[in-house]
């Protein structure tokens, strides 16, 4: 009886060392990481017809400001192309030029503008023959490894989280559903929440995807609530294929969910970290960023497996991650 009474105890013990140990080796290394993975980030951003000429300013404005970002904050290979003026076939070709390249570590598709559902498929309208789900799909699932990011700011777009959603990716929607018709208001509030130190709830001073999602949820239902108008869009977030989130509580009820999404580690402004000075130190940083993800899919499957088993398979991912950033030190002189 006591060797049963005693296994759980020597376990929270051996699961505090670890905890301590990541924590540790991710503050040391994971804004340097990061910082390599911005270097190989592409960012595309279509905007569409609006019906009408302020709700097509606004949905260029929000391009414009987004491509912005992209470009002098992150430094991405940025895409911009203005639905008013480029067909679907300037868009498929996009993609396709995109896809028999070299892929990038990270892509993000940004949808801004009207869409509307047909039973069938979802229909992102742009000058000529719309842009469906499935030539969003298509495209998505040529990209292989490369970590990938919508956010679809239009109306109709809850479809495409049960339509996209598959490990890897990030699916954001401005509607939780097809019949959320009305122009959303999310894109708004979405780019002020990327330079906002009010959405940056972790205090890391960088905001996440995630962070800047709950943000722009909150602050739409504020919006609504304060005009005193019934609330026509509800945004969602779907993560790797497996959690959804449709309200913030959901977070709140299930913490721990939080510092396991992809959308958590997705972030919106540059690692403060500088840049590293060696070549062999940049490729390690990029074998880095390999590993953290390794760790965050050994986390998503926590539950699915023994708990020696986790424990293990964590202990040996968090040495080799220390190995490879003491290396990293030496190669720029820190130890």
């Amino acid at each position: 009886m006591k060797k049963s009474r005693s296994m759980p105890i020597l376990m929270s013990f051996r699961g505090l060392y670890i905890f301590i140990l990541f924590a540790i080796l991710y503050s040391l290394f994971s804004s340097s990481a990061l910082k390599a993975a911005e270097e190989n980030t592409i960012c595309i951003i279509i905007t569409g017809l609006g019906g009408m000429p302020e709700y097509e300013e606004n949905f260029l404005s929000w391009g414009l400001a987004t491509e912005a970002h992209f470009q002098d904050e992150l430094e991405s290979v940025v895409y911009r192309l203005d639905g008013r003026h480029k067909k679907k076939s300037d868009i498929l070709q996009l993609f396709e030029q995109i896809s028999s390249s070299p892929l990038p570590n990270e892509l993000w598709l940004f949808l801004i503008g009207h869409a509307s559902h047909d039973h069938r498929n979802y229909k992102f309208n742009i000058s000529g023959p719309d842009l469906t789900d499935q030539d969003i799909k298509t495209f998505f699932d040529g990209l292989g490894e490369t970590r990938t990011y919508l956010v679809a700011a239009t109306s109709s777009s809850g479809t495409l989280a049960s339509q996209l959603g598959h490990e890897n990716r990030v699916i954001v929607t401005a509607t939780k559903s097809a019949t959320e018709r009305q122009p959303p208001l999310f894109m708004s509030f979405f780019l002020e929440a990327i330079t906002s130190e009010e959405a940056d709830t972790d205090k890391n001073a960088r905001v996440s995807l995630l962070e800047a999602f709950l943000f722009s949820h909150q602050k739409v239902a504020a919006w609504f609530e304060e005009k005193g108008r019934l609330q026509t869009e509800h945004a969602t977030l779907q993560d790797n294929g497996q959690v959804l989130l449709e309200k913030k509580n959901i977070l709140e009820t299930d913490p721990g969910n939080q510092g396991t999404l992809l959308a958590s580690m997705a972030y919106l402004s540059r690692a403060t970290a500088q840049p590293y000075r060696t070549r062999e130190a940049r490729e390690l940083a990029s074998q880095g960023v390999e590993l953290e993800r390794e760790i965050e899919d050994l986390k998503f499957r926590k539950n699915q497996m023994p708990e020696d088993e986790y424990y293990r398979a964590l202990e040996e991912l968090l040495v080799k991650l220390a190995v490879l950033n003491e290396s990293i030190a030496k190669m720029e002189g820190e130890l």
